[in-house]
């Protein structure tokens, strides 16, 4: 059996590549989530706009605000700058939808 690499080995860097590369994955699966539960992406399956579903949207951007206070102190620059940006943006869409479906209702 190999000794575990030592800190700041070829191992250590192409982990730290994989973990940065999945954590953008997640991140932007969640957005493309959020952003299809809003209506404001084609269904996968149909390749239409779905009805916007608030509460299914809602779960992923809660998510998200978890990820982001969980992983507080821990990130990047760059994996922080993502987050706070992905965030922005799937609020505002929310933010926007709720209204539209509010005025729609009235």
């Amino acid at each position: 059996m190999s000794p575990p690499p030592t800190q700041g080995s070829a191992a250590d860097t192409e982990t730290a590549a994989t973990h940065a590369a999945l954590f953008e994955q997640l991140v932007s699966g969640h957005a493309q989530m959020v952003l299809t539960f809003l209506g404001k992406l084609p269904d996968p399956h149909t390749g239409e706009p779905a009805e916007p579903d608030l509460t299914a949207a809602k779960i992923f951007i809660d998510q998200l605000d978890m990820l982001q206070v969980k992983t507080r102190g821990h990130l990047g620059a760059s994996e922080t700058r993502l987050l706070e940006r992905t965030l922005s943006t799937v609020h505002g869409a929310f933010l926007e939808c709720a209204k539209a479906l509010n005025s729609q209702a009235t």
